[in-house]
């Protein structure tokens, strides 16, 4: 499990509220699903916003939407943006 150290509570990928900012703090997968998600731009500090709930959800990541399954999703906690700030740090796959 990767994991960035924080304080602020999280929510799991697949319970984000429809349209809200949020940044990736969590990717519980194994080592092949890790690297699926990165290779899709999902991926710790990466900023995500769920674009529609189901299976399979749709995510926004850097302007592109793409679809990902609920049960992986579920495996992805975010902290939620807070309003006027957002903890984006676009260069967080490198």
């Amino acid at each position: 499990m990767t994991t960035i150290e924080q304080s602020i509570p999280l929510v799991r990928l697949d319970a984000l509220p429809p349209r809200v900012c949020a940044v990736v703090r969590s990717v519980a997968t194994d080592d092949e699903d890790t690297q699926r998600l990165k290779t899709l731009g999902v991926c710790l500090g990466r900023r995500v916003e769920l674009v529609r709930a189901g299976d399979p959800l749709i995510l926004k990541v850097f302007g592109s939407r793409l679809g990902i399954s609920a049960e992986l999703a579920a495996r992805v906690s975010v902290e939620i943006c807070q309003p006027g700030h957002c903890a984006l740090r676009e260069d967080a796959c490198a």
